[in-house]
């Protein structure tokens, strides 16, 4: 097969990884990132809410937002199907959850926000990226604990901005700003270029040519992983189970997400990219987002499935002019994507936002 992009040329090098309310009974996810006053009861000791139970549900929950998950028991089994494929980067996530949900804590942001997951989510993709464009266990450590500690206040800052859900815009901001300085892509050479030998049996071709088939007819289980910056369809699995146990209806959005964008990949001849579930991931969290913020109807599962194509062909350009810069384009497409489409409410008969944004099942 041959190489397309510099991204391509990263997944191959990184066999693990090569590759992000969203509150569940929250008023509207953009209320949440605020600082937050003090209410009136006794606080003096205060530092209770940095106590380790605290943060370890805050922390799970944070792992299960990054897919729009407000449930500690998902965010679990979404940790251990990453440190199924990658324990290292599984435990960066971990890292990267806990110093947000800490540095929350500390700058005094809202509670409830912090107990549903919605201050460290972004923590936690830092430590998934991190842990794979990083070139050094100490760079990695850096960036996830000072990319984790910057994303709440980015956060905050959005929230004066716009009214509009903030998806995973500070994890893009502070992690494209950077690789901007270390240019990951442009170092991933790779050495898998030559061709197949003359005298390559015929028992390999077959067995080549069916693992490249099973590969294609997984890629949208290996997408879902790489919303967590992994390539493996078994913890794609293990996802989309965490998933299922939060909103099965949630998780079919996901899967048709994922596999509408490897489709839009395999038309664009791609396949490469498919099979490392690069043209998936984007799609699915874009079909997540409107299963979780818009009222479950025809009209809102046609524009899932539109939307997961559009965020494809976005994914496809911004790849292509981020990675001549030789850095990924992480998860812009779905933030682009996503916001467009939650704009639509209005404008389109029949497209109704959530009151109370949680799930298809439940939202009215």
């Amino acid at each position: 097969m041959v190489r397309t992009s510099f991204i391509l040329s990263l997944a191959r090098r990184h066999q693990r990884p090569s590759r992000s309310s969203r509150l569940s009974h929250r008023q509207t996810y953009h209320h949440v990132a605020h600082f937050s006053s003090s209410d009136g009861s006794k606080n003096d000791d205060k530092p209770i809410s940095i106590s380790v139970a605290p943060t370890v549900q805050a922390t799970s929950t944070s792992i299960g937002q990054v897919i729009f998950l407000n449930s500690q028991k998902s965010g679990n089994i979404i940790l251990a199907s990453l440190a199924l494929a990658d324990p290292t980067l599984a435990a960066f996530a971990a890292i990267g959850a806990v110093t947000s949900v800490s540095t929350s804590n500390l700058l005094g942001l809202d509670n409830s926000s912090i107990a549903n997951g919605l201050q460290g989510y972004n923590g936690a993709l830092i430590g998934c990226a991190s842990s794979v464009f990083m070139s050094s266990l100490p760079f990695v450590v850096l960036g996830t604990v000072a990319g984790a500690f910057a994303t709440p206040v980015v956060s905050a800052s959005l929230k004066n901005v716009t009214s509009i859900p903030q998806w995973t815009w500070s994890f893009n901001l502070v992690m494209l700003t950077g690789l901007m300085r270390s240019r990951p892509l442009l170092n991933g050479e790779s050495s898998e270029g030559a061709a197949e030998s003359s005298d390559m049996t015929i028992e390999s071709v077959i067995v080549e040519h069916s693992t490249s088939l099973m590969d294609v007819l997984v890629s949208p289980l290996t997408s879902i992983s790489q919303i967590f910056v992994v390539n493996s369809p078994l913890s794609g699995l293990g996802i989309l189970a965490a998933t299922s146990l939060y909103s099965p209806a949630l998780s079919l959005h996901a899967l048709g997400g994922a596999t509408t964008g490897c489709l839009v990949g395999l038309l664009l001849g791609d396949v490469e990219g498919v099979t490392a579930g690069l043209w998936g991931y984007n799609s699915a969290l874009t079909s997540m987002a409107i299963g979780t913020f818009y009222v479950d109807s025809m009209k809102s599962r046609f524009l899932s499935a539109g939307a997961a194509a559009g965020t494809a062909v976005l994914f496809g350009g911004m790849s292509t002019v981020a990675g001549a810069y030789g850095i990924p384009c992480l998860t812009l497409p779905f933030c682009s994507v996503a916001t467009t489409c939650y704009l639509l409410e209005g404008q389109i008969p029949g497209l109704k936002l959530a009151q109370t944004p949680h799930s298809p099942e439940k939202n009215m």
